[in-house]
């Protein structure tokens, strides 16, 4: 997954957490990597058709249209992305997952980040937003050290704390 922040340059009050999961390949690459897996699938489906061993055909067909749909499932989770926006006191988590979208709305002040430890060392964490009965689970793609990382991220800006840590920025040390 990929984290990215971008806050006011004059505090905490204003900003956006963006996470999206990591692609390597663009939709252009994908196309040209499913055209190139059936041109090779031809070519060998050819070859076993001279040699006599049709049978193979049907079972080539089935293994290309596996791999289509695999590619397929791919593309249309690679704009799924959760995003954070702080404004003044409103925090909101927008969730797009395909064409769906949910929104949660929170009081940036009484929101809690809550980190589920999973219950054992099989099972991963769970970072959650709450407040006044409400949760929403965010980061769930992430691996462990990326959701610890995200969950310290969040309680810097989220809740009471926030509000210590811009006035703590924003008094010049004395020396």
């Amino acid at each position: 997954m990929i984290k990215q922040i971008a806050f006011s340059a004059d505090g905490l009050d204003r900003g956006r957490i963006v996470l999206r999961p990591n692609h390597s390949l663009s939709k252009r690459g994908m196309v040209f990597l499913f055209l190139s897996l059936l041109g090779s699938t031809i070519v060998i489906g050819a070859a076993f058709l001279i040699t006599g061993a049709w049978p193979v055909l049907p079972f080539l067909f089935l293994e290309l249209m596996a791999v289509g749909f695999a590619v397929f499932l791919v593309r249309r989770r690679a704009e799924d992305r959760e995003t954070i926006t702080v404004d003044g006191g409103r925090l909101e988590i927008v969730k797009h997952r395909g064409k769906n979208e949910t929104r949660h709305t929170f009081q940036r002040y009484w929101a809690r980040v809550f980190v589920d430890s999973g219950g054992g060392s099989w099972y991963p964490s769970r970072l959650f937003i709450r407040s006044h009965g409400r949760e929403v689970e965010i980061g769930a793609r992430f691996c462990e050290e990326e959701r610890r990382a995200l969950a310290r991220d969040l309680k810097r800006i989220v809740g009471p704390g926030y509000r210590h840590f811009c006035n703590a920025r924003r008094q010049p040390e004395s020396k």
